[in-house]
């Protein structure tokens, strides 16, 4: 079986999630560390996790955001980008949704290693 590469990656999100999810430029690069990193290392093993948490992860992706993350949002992106995304109830691009399903699946072991990966 051939190792997982970014392109995998890409083809599987896009395969998996809205269209509409896939706004945010990536190389999945990053995430394709990130995967091999806990063992995901087939596309395989990525679609079958992605498919675990799919539909918890995109019911997330729905929800109301707090009105200070929609006033950040709006300071950071514009006010257009942010209404878009709220009038059509969708919020998060291909890779946060690939890691929110990590976090799923690893709990604390992955927010430990996304912390030390954001140092924070």
């Amino acid at each position: 079986m051939e190792k997982l590469n970014e392109q995998d990656i890409y083809e599987i999100l896009c395969q998996t999630f809205p269209k509409q999810n896939d706004y945010a430029e990536s190389d999945y690069s990053e995430e394709l560390q990130e995967l091999l990193h806990f063992g995901i290392n087939t596309k395989v093993q990525l679609l079958d996790l992605i498919v675990k948490h799919r539909e918890f992860v995109l019911e997330q992706d729905e929800e109301e955001l707090s009105e200070i993350d929609i006033r950040l949002s709006k300071e950071e992106y514009g006010e257009e980008f942010v209404n878009q995304r709220l009038e059509n109830k969708f919020w998060f691009a291909y890779p946060a949704l690939l890691r929110n399903v990590l976090e799923l699946e690893f709990g604390e072991e992955y927010i430990e290693y996304a912390d030390k990966r954001d140092n924070l």
